[in-house]
């Protein structure tokens, strides 16, 4: 096949994953956001939860009974209610993972294998199976067992040590960022095995620690630590590599600027009517405008309070300048090119109708073809997948009922 003929084959069937299928044991988030990006990218994904459902289910806000926070996370899956404590449930799971490319969860270490869908099990039925674990700390060590949430991984991995205002306490990231980066690099690494079993049909087990992955976030932070031995200070919206970056108040509002370079710097100077500060000794590069940044930021500052966010914005967009507002979601939802990205979308769910979520962050062949399929109802193709895995009717209808008990 051609190169060109790859591409137009690649084209037609939009999603690179589409084929692939996983089974995901995920509850709350970083199992679960995973499962969604690797169903975004095509893969069909059969969510297995326990009869009373993965825990997100019961976290508000609630949309006709159904938690936006789980929906926002399992789009495009379904799901499998079974009691995996009953060894036919169990059998029928293990039955599925010889047909499955990818097993994904995020159990505490250890509990995979007491309930028997570990990864020796599970490689011992399928060779090729791609066994992807989330753990909070790793799979072994000092603190594996540990329980463990996003704050706490946001707490002991430095980052909170690093954020929040210049004089205040430490705060967390606004969101479970913890959980979404250690899933978005489990997607990476499930990807990659997936690419090399077809060249050698061998899987691969894959651990993910949602603190090392937290930790690795903050590489540029956590390296100028190691090279100085100086631990880097809370700023704020502030940078303690670049300066003026940070978040200004203008006449009517606020408005976040960053100046990378020496370019940006001049072309500041010129927008501001500072010229006086170019040749200024204190903030000749950018290592002397960090050394100096609250004294620069008062000058800045200054300049700023005299004209509206909107005013100062266009003449930023007109010069080259980074600068931008500082969105609530309400703002967020009304921007047209978060519109144009088709970054809101909407689908219709069986009991909660018309739900509106995220959108995907990615195009493929410059298509987005975002099918915004809406997460399971608990337990809704539980005797479906079961009866597609070879499970007879009317054993499977006995399981589906059990898993509604």
């Amino acid at each position: 096949m051609a190169h060109g003929d790859a591409v137009d084959v690649i084209g037609q069937l939009a999603r690179p994953l589409e084929g692939v299928r996983v089974l995901e044991f995920g509850a709350l988030v970083a199992a679960p956001y995973c499962g969604m990006l690797l169903a975004d990218l095509g893969a069909e994904v059969v969510k297995i939860e326990p009869p009373e459902g993965d825990m997100a289910r019961r976290f508000p806000p609630f949309v006709a009974g159904e938690s936006a926070f789980f929906m926002s996370v399992n789009r495009r899956k379904r799901s499998v209610a079974l009691d995996l404590k009953q060894p036919e449930a169990l059998s029928w799971v293990q039955e599925m993972a010889k047909r499955t490319d990818v097993v994904l969860h995020n159990y505490r270490v250890g509990v995979a294998e007491r309930i028997g869908v570990g990864y020796e099990e599970l490689r011992a039925l399928n060779a090729g199976l791609v066994y992807c674990a989330i753990s909070g700390f790793g799979p072994t060590g000092p603190m594996a067992h540990r329980p463990a949430i996003d704050l706490l991984f946001q707490a002991e991995s430095g980052m909170m040590a690093i954020t929040g205002e210049r004089d205040g306490p430490p705060v967390k990231v606004g969101t479970n960022a913890a959980d979404v980066y250690a899933a978005t690099t489990a997607a990476t690494c499930i990807n990659a095995a997936l690419v090399e079993r077809a060249r050698t049909g061998l899987g691969r087990r894959v651990d993910v620690s949602l603190r090392d992955a937290f930790l690795a976030l903050q590489a540029c932070w956590f390296t100028s630590f190691l090279a100085t031995g100086t631990q880097p200070s809370r700023l704020g919206a502030g940078s303690p590599f670049t300066a003026p970056t940070d978040v200004f108040p203008t006449r009517d509002d606020c408005i976040v600027l960053a100046v990378v370079n020496s370019k940006h710097w001049r072309i500041l100077c010129d927008v501001l009517g500072l010229d006086r500060l170019v040749d200024d000794c204190r903030f000749g590069d950018n290592e002397a405008r960090v050394a100096h940044a609250a004294e620069l930021r008062e000058l800045v500052s200054a300049v700023l309070v005299t004209r509206s966010t909107e005013q100062w914005i266009e003449l930023f967009d007109e010069a080259g300048i980074p600068a931008g507002r500082v969105y609530d979601y309400r703002q967020v939802v009304a921007d047209e090119q978060i519109r144009h990205n088709e970054m809101v979308l909407s689908f219709d769910h069986p009991t909660a109708g018309t739900v509106m979520t995220q959108g995907v962050p990615f195009w493929l062949d410059g298509e987005k073809n975002p099918d915004p399929s809406p997460s399971p109802t608990l337990g809704q193709h539980t005797r479906q997948v079961l009866i597609e895995s070879g499970c007879p009717p009317e054993v499977a209808d006995a399981l589906a009922g059990a898993g509604k008990s």
